[in-house]
């Protein structure tokens, strides 16, 4: 008769199950009851019991185990595999540690010691399918025996209709076997499964779109078999969240975005809290196009989280498509503050200040770029650009010319069209013409499918009355890119204006008066500039007064009225 010993000789009776009895299932004692285990008054007590048989062999099945976890720890797997052996024995129903023990045999090379431990437990537990599942493996893996293999996966089908597994071994058996028939036999005899397990018919849908190659739902056929399993899924799921986002997260993974943003919305509406759930659900809707819908998701991350740096981006640049520039300033200065690290959140910061009209703010903050990424020119850039706007002519003009050197030290690819076009403006804008002609020309010749730099060239001349042959050719040029733009046409017209063909000057600008998609100033000055030469001043007058609404500072405009007014005030009636 074996005794226990109370508290102080051995370790505690609660600690030996708490090692064993989540791993070992089906060992139990019998006869005692807690209390007879626990110390009377601080006293060791030796408290009888009595084992049946079968009791006797748990009891020794479960030492066998405690001894071979505590070999596994201090010496290895290869000195642990003899006492799991001894439990199997006594137990061979312990499926999970027969499993491990099996392949551990075959790890070593002893197929038949694994075979051996895998048949005792099938026999143990028959309505168990993982045993019979681990055999059909290593008869096809290392035995390559397809026969004994396709027998045991048929046995574990039979156990368990509803897991995929079984099914997965046929299909891999009929693979190895070069049997494509087999294989296709396999995934349907999975199809007709009788069940409403999520995760098989998960497991089913990843198993064919990956056996698939190249896009799963290209094929129509595979598609069909896709669909269906994940509306199988999702009819057994209707209520769970997480399973709802693995079956979006599958049409995620293959590109099939309407579906995957239908099924994260579900899930949302189930359970909103799910990790990562409402970062998806942008993701797809971006991917649809459906960018409106986006931001509200996009925004309820960044109130959820403050430092989610990838929604802040995102929403940067969804209001900057959506062409709110102060929605998307606010974001990147949010994202700033969390990562000032980053060089690309301080290039959008400045481009949207420039684009808002906070000049001295990006020259100030141009100036803070620069120091912190000294080798990085595209700041000393955008500060120029900055200068240029606040029209501090000389310091730009000098900032350009910095600019030109490090890039040329640092980064050549700056140096493109658009920055000797932006250094041509400011080029123009200080008044040194032959400078910016030599700017615009080289920004073309590297860039010449930008009309800007064609027009601001061939504009510029026209306004100093210069190779205006040349300059009707630039901004004809410029056209072509853009047939319907009112500033070209508007550049075309002052050229026939300057050229003294005032007829086609005006019939030009009145163009571009009605394509313009806002009112100018310039415009509408130039049409009055050509009605005047035509000797049509009440036309002039009226367009002029246009102007001088858009551009009251104007005060060779505002002569120009009074004069005008003058002269048709002492008309003879």
């Amino acid at each position: 008769m074996k005794t226990a010993v109370g508290f102080g000789a051995l370790p505690s009776f609660r600690w030996l199950a708490a090692l064993i009895l989540p791993t070992a299932a089906g060992l139990h004692f019998l006869a005692a009851s807690e209390s007879d285990y626990l110390p009377d008054d601080g006293e060791r007590t030796i408290v009888p019991y009595h084992l049946d048989a079968k009791g006797e062999n748990q009891a020794e099945a479960m030492a066998r185990f405690v001894t071979g976890v505590l070999l596994e720890e201090s010496d290895g797997p290869e000195k642990a595999i003899e006492s799991y052996r001894q439990v199997l024995d006594l137990d061979p129903g312990y499926k999970k540690l027969a499993i491990e023990v099996a392949y551990d045999y075959v790890r070593r090379g002893e197929t038949t010691e694994a075979i051996g431990i895998l048949k005792d437990t099938i026999k143990a537990k028959p309505e168990a399918p993982e045993p019979a599942l681990a055999l059909s493996s290593i008869y096809l893996r290392h035995l390559n025996k397809p026969d004994l293999a396709t027998r045991y996966a048929e046995s574990a089908l039979k156990s368990d209709p509803g897991r995929f597994a079984a099914y997965e071994s046929l299909w891999e058996i009929a693979q190895y076997q070069g049997d494509a028939a087999g294989c296709a036999k396999a995934l349907d005899r999975a199809l007709r499964a009788k069940t409403d397990n999520a995760n098989f018919w998960l497991q089913l849908a990843e198993f064919i779109a990956n056996s698939n190659e190249g896009d799963a739902f290209a094929d129509s056929k595979t598609a069909a078999k896709l669909t269906v399993c994940l509306d199988k899924a999702a009819k057994a799921s209707a209520r769970d969240g997480e399973t709802l986002v693995r079956i979006a997260d599958f049409y995620l993974l293959n590109r099939q975005y309407s579906q995957a943003a239908g099924y994260y919305q579900k899930a949302a509406a189930l359970k909103p809290a799910l990790p990562n759930l409402n970062e998806k659900l942008a993701g797809a809707l971006i991917e649809l196009g459906r960018k409106e819908e986006a931001i509200p998701v996009l925004e309820k991350i960044v109130a959820g989280n403050p430092l989610a740096l990838q929604a802040y981006d995102q929403l940067y640049r969804l209001y900057e498509e959506r062409g709110d520039h102060e929605k998307a300033l606010t974001r990147v200065e949010q994202a700033l503050i969390i990562d000032k690290t980053n060089p690309l959140r301080h290039h959008d910061l400045l481009l949207l200040l420039l684009r808002t009209g906070r000049i001295d703010s990006a020259i100030a903050r141009a100036a803070d770029a620069r120091k912190l990424f000294p080798q990085s020119p595209f700041f000393t850039y955008i500060e120029a650009r900055a200068l240029a706007a606040a029209k501090h002519n000389d310091e730009a003009m000098r900032t350009f010319e910095q600019a030109l050197v490090e890039a040329a030290a640092i980064d050549p690819k700056l140096l493109n069209g658009l920055f000797y076009f932006d250094y041509g403006c400011a080029a123009q804008q200080a008044g040194r013409l032959v400078k910016a002609a030599d700017l615009f020309q080289k920004s073309i010749e590297l860039d010449p499918k930008n009309p800007e730099a064609y027009n601001a060239l061939g504009y510029m001349w026209v306004e100093q009355k210069q190779n205006l042959a040349e300059a009707e050719s630039l901004i004809r040029k410029a056209l072509t890119f853009d047939p319907d733009n009112a500033s070209y046409i508007d550049s075309l017209g002052w050229c026939h204006y300057q050229s003294g063909r005032y007829d086609a000057a005006l019939a030009e600008l009145l163009r571009a008066s009605k394509a313009l998609p806002e009112p100018d100033s310039v415009i509408f000055e130039h049409v009055g500039d050509t009605y005047r030469a035509l000797n049509r001043t009440a036309e002039a007058v009226l367009y002029w007064q246009k102007a001088a609404q858009l551009d009251s500072g104007n005060k060779a405009l505002l002569v120009k009225i009074d004069a005008a007014t003058e002269k048709v005030a002492q008309k003879p009636q």
